[in-house]
């Protein structure tokens, strides 16, 4: 009865979530053609469009929500979830979803080559980008009103005895009095306790207030006296030889268990469980898994990339020639490419327009005395291999510019930590390590941060702080700090 209780509560939530999507962008068409329009904007900005114009949008946004929604896990059952983390779901897919709207309208909006609008595909003739910018917080508004509206009445019957489970607790110990903690300060989860079996013995007739009920020979005659949901182990001496039968026997009478596992807490990396084929493997993920936010990310990457190798086209074209005529030689390259690390590791060219002059490399071993960086990364002032032209360059982070080649391809993107040379990851300690576990790019917090001032273990740290709080709304303030610091020079060298 449970299980379908849960089934179309689910169902409901995502068909309301829906409704909330349509509304957002009706509300946001009116606020800003009814509202802001005639009576805020200057004449210039009046124009105003119909509704019909967004009647695409009230289908297709639903659409995308819940899409967005689920694919961040905010449907999964969300008992055990901290209702913070609901809410914070809530907003970034509120984000997430304007900005794949916001392509939709891009890319669909256009016209073909013979000249056909493909707005009529859609009935639209003209999408706001005023309103696509109010959907958002009116979007994010809704959820996360109708997060605490569910949250309230869910607490409410569950106070009252609907939607709850009963627990039968396997444990003893700090394991089983941290568990019984948890479940008394988290009365939204809706678990009722039924008892306790101790596994070892030597617990007294209650624990906070809760029966123990026996010992591990009691818990099968338990199970089949009493009405229990759900069988929660938490072994903390019991072996696998005393584990594996118990389990059996609870999968056998149809009662669902919870295995914790207890022996390793991650201070970084989040468990999650995969199954090969049928065959469960908890996965301690340091890093964030594929969600939204990043097939977002690396989708913008490539679509930025593309145009901004188009803008910078003539700069590329007088770098170009400003390198070759200030050559020694005509046969001289214009770019430098050199393998770097990236997403774990995985080498790849990395490019650059040349600074330095034919053969610095060679020249390295005998300026390592004049490293002023630290760590095993090189950096000098007032480098004896950098070109005049290269001092220009990379004073103004030109030289950069071809790694948007790189992001195109996908071996880079816009924000991430920069990418070492082989030889520099060779030598660095197991927490640095770690910066590789996210695709390296062009600017990063070291970057705007400093840059070449910081001493390297700064520097690995703000890359780490970059992987454990990373958000789109990071990365768009980095990309806004970058043009600062490009356009400044600040911290190059």
């Amino acid at each position: 009865m449970i299980k379908e209780q849960e089934y179309i509560f689910t169902r409901v939530n995502m068909a309301l979530d829906g409704l909330l999507g349509a509304a957002a962008v009706a509300l946001a068409h009116v606020l800003r053609n009814e509202i802001i329009a005639p009576y805020l904007l200057p004449d210039f900005f009046r124009s105003a469009s119909r509704f019909s114009d967004y009647v695409w949008l009230t289908w297709v946004t639903p659409v995308v929500l819940i899409t967005v929604l689920y694919a961040n896990r905010y449907y999964a059952s969300d008992r055990l979830r901290n209702p913070r983390e609901l809410r914070r779901t809530a907003i970034v897919s509120a984000v997430e979803t304007v900005a794949v709207l916001a392509l939709l309208s891009f890319f669909l909006q256009g016209k073909d080559r013979d000249g056909l609008n493909q707005r009529a595909l859609l009935g639209s003739e003209n999408v706001s980008r005023g309103v696509l910018l109010l959907t958002a917080p009116i979007l994010t508004a809704l959820l996360l009103a109708k997060s605490v509206l569910v949250a309230r009445v869910l607490q409410y019957l569950r106070a009252r005895g609907h939607f709850c489970r009963t627990l039968l607790i396997v444990g003893s110990g700090l394991p089983l009095r941290r568990f019984l903690t948890l479940i008394k300060n988290h009365p939204v989860w809706g678990f009722r306790v039924e008892g306790i079996i101790d596994d070892v013995g030597r617990e007294a007739k209650f624990v906070d207030g809760v029966p123990v009920v026996g010992g591990l020979s009691n818990l099968i005659p338990f199970l089949e006296s009493h009405c229990v949901d759900e069988v929660v182990f938490l072994p903390e001496q019991l072996s696998l030889n005393e584990l594996t039968p118990l389990l059996e026997q609870c999968e056998v009478m149809g009662v669902r268990t919870r295995l914790s596992l207890n022996f390793f807490e991650p201070t970084i990396a989040k468990p999650v469980l995969d199954f090969f084929e049928g065959f469960p493997v908890v996965t301690y993920t340091p890093t964030r898994e594929m969600n939204a936010a990043l097939l977002f990310k690396y989708t913008f990457d490539r679509i930025a990339a593309a145009i901004l190798l188009i803008l910078f086209s003539p700069i590329f074209v007088i770098t170009a020639i400003l390198i070759k005529i200030t050559s020694e030689s005509w046969k001289d390259p214009i770019f430098y490419g050199q393998t770097r690390c990236g997403l774990n590791g995985k080498p790849f060219t990395c490019w650059k327009f040349r600074s330095m002059k034919v053969g610095a490399d060679k020249e390295l071993d005998r300026l390592r005395d004049k490293n002023v960086m630290g760590g095993p990364v090189f950096k000098m002032r007032d480098d004896p291999r950098v070109t005049k032209i290269g001092k220009f360059i990379r004073k103004t982070s030109i030289d950069e510019l071809p790694q948007l080649w790189n992001v195109l391809r996908g071996d880079m993107s816009l924000v991430g930590p920069r990418p070492p040379i082989p030889s520099e990851v060779a030598k660095y300690d197991r927490w640095q390590r770690r910066r590789l576990s996210m695709k390296p790019g062009i600017t990063c917090l070291w970057q705007v941060s400093g840059r070449n001032q910081l001493p390297f273990d700064v520097w690995m740290k703000l890359d780490l702080e970059y992987i454990d709080n990373w958000s789109l709304w990071l990365d768009f303030k980095i990309l806004l700090k970058t043009v600062y610091v490009v356009a400044t020079g600040y911290g190059a060298m």
